[in-house]
């Protein structure tokens, strides 16, 4: 009899459950339920730290550092660079050797006056000389200012053709019309007229 007992005793312990589950094991649902809320949780988790590692929308946007080319370094002891400026020499028909201021003394029979010229570049016809002359032959002081236009040129000669502009005092000067300047060496020139002629030096 008491083998019979504990062979019933036995029975009832391995009698599955009413769920049809083995006895002291969760039920199938049970599984099912773990299978869904471990991976439910494990997303939430992950969105969770992310949103707290994120910057504030409030925070002011980096700022890219502007690029600056560097300026070219020059050498030392030296200014930068400049393009020469070009100024176009002036061209005419004058020798070089006569541009210049000139004076001297001029003879005529009236007598010795001291005359000043001062010659530009120019072409024939150009307005290219200014001249000044000074006497006290007559007794009183007398300036005659005038200008002058260029007839003909070449290596050593020039002619001229002037006329007064002022007179001082009023009416005492005559237009002296054509004369010549024959170069002499680069600092002397030869000046004659129909009524005058001298020797003038070049200036500065």
């Amino acid at each position: 009899m008491s083998h019979t007992r504990d062979e019933e005793t036995a029975q009832v312990e391995q009698a599955p459950s009413a769920s049809g589950n083995p006895a002291g094991h969760p039920p199938r649902w049970a599984w099912w339920v773990i299978g869904i809320v471990i991976p439910v949780l494990g997303i939430a988790a992950t969105v969770w730290t992310t949103s707290a590692k994120a910057p504030s929308s409030s925070a002011p946007p980096a700022q890219t550092p502007r690029s600056t080319p560097p300026e070219s370094p020059s050498a030392p002891g030296r200014a930068p660079s400049q393009a020469p400026s070009v100024s176009a020499a002036p061209t005419g028909a004058v020798p070089a050797a006569f541009l210049g201021v000139w004076e001297g003394s001029i003879s005529d029979d009236t007598g010795e006056h001291h005359r000043r010229m001062t010659i530009r570049q120019g072409k024939v016809g150009d307005e290219m000389v200014t001249t000044r002359t000074t006497s006290n032959a007559t007794g009183s002081s007398i300036q005659c200012r005038g200008t002058g236009t260029l007839v003909a040129a070449d290596s050593g000669t020039i002619e001229l053709d002037t006329m007064v502009t002022e007179s001082i005092p009023s009416g005492r000067c005559k237009s002296i019309g054509e004369q010549t300047l024959t170069l002499l060496d680069d600092n002397r020139v030869r000046y004659q007229t129909g009524e005058a002629t001298g020797i003038l030096t070049r200036q500065g």
